[in-house]
């Protein structure tokens, strides 16, 4: 498996499938997804095939009173490939490339199913639990870079 750049375009089938329950693909292209800023970023199998995504955005968050800070978004894993580091190895791949463009701090609406994954990745919870309409129950994560 490697991690490598992909395209905007190239993350709509995972985001589709796995983080809004099959909705079209329309509806799963994000605002700043075309930024000169955003990077888009997929583990692609022997194959070719895109088994897991994550995008991160120069984006700062009002809540957090900080500056240049990225926000890691879309992150997903196809599920006959879980459990197999994926997640961890895109992460990463978001974070030095935040901490690349000089950000000190990158954060997260993270589910609540996923809370587990982020705290055991080095990230802290920064609020309460929210409702995203639509999608569902999150948390504001951060991690310092």
């Amino acid at each position: 498996m490697k991690i490598k750049t992909i395209t905007a375009d190239e993350t709509l089938s995972l985001r589709s499938q796995v983080l809004r329950s099959d909705k079209p693909l329309s509806q799963c292209v994000f605002e700043g997804d075309e930024s000169a800023t955003t990077r888009h970023f997929g583990a692609v199998d022997e194959t070719g095939s895109i088994a897991g995504i994550v995008s991160v955005y120069l984006n700062d968050n009002p809540l957090l009173k900080q500056t240049n800070t990225y926000q890691i978004r879309a992150m997903a894993t196809a599920s006959n490939y879980r459990g197999k580091g994926l997640g961890n190895a895109l992460l990463n791949a978001a974070e030095c490339y935040a901490k690349s463009q000089g950000a000190k701090l990158i954060w997260a609406n993270a589910r609540s199913t996923a809370i587990g994954f982020y705290t055991q990745s080095g990230y802290s919870l920064a609020s309460k639990e929210f409702i995203i309409p639509d999608i569902g129950p999150h948390f504001l994560v951060t991690k310092v870079l």
